[in-house]
């Protein structure tokens, strides 16, 4: 079973991560800040695209018009570095993190071993439907 997951997630290309119109908090307007005071936004390379776009995602900012405007506030333009970094066609997207599959074969296990226990402790075989 676990082979199968992964071999599910691993061939799915990623869609590009929901619009958010949740305002920024004071630590994500500071990343966002520090994180472009860096790099120069008329010669922003596919590279630095990337790296704005997985640190972004790593600190939990959603594109959205917050992003946006804080990134404009600084000189960027948010579509500008999403379509550099291929986010909107899931193109070189940073990879998704890794599935542990020792957790999902654990999780697999304890679940096998609790259905049958309880099916132990109430004298059927199989699941029936409610």
């Amino acid at each position: 079973m676990t082979n199968s997951i992964t071999s599910i997630n691993s061939g799915m290309p990623m869609p590009p991560p929901p619009r958010s119109e949740q305002p920024l908090t004071e630590e994500q307007q500071t990343l966002i800040s520090e994180t472009l005071s860096e790099l120069d936004a008329e010669n922003l390379s596919e590279s630095d695209a990337l790296s704005i776009v997985e640190a972004f995602s790593s600190a939990g900012i959603a594109p959205g018009s917050a992003l946006e405007q804080a990134m404009a506030d600084v000189g960027f333009d948010a579509k500008a570095v999403g379509e550099l970094a291929n986010v909107e066609h899931g193109g070189n997207r940073p990879p998704p993190p890794k599935q542990d599959t020792l957790d999902i074969s654990s999780m697999v296990d304890y679940m096998s071993e609790l259905l049958e226990d309880t099916l132990a402790a109430t004298g059927q075989t199989e699941l029936k439907g409610t």
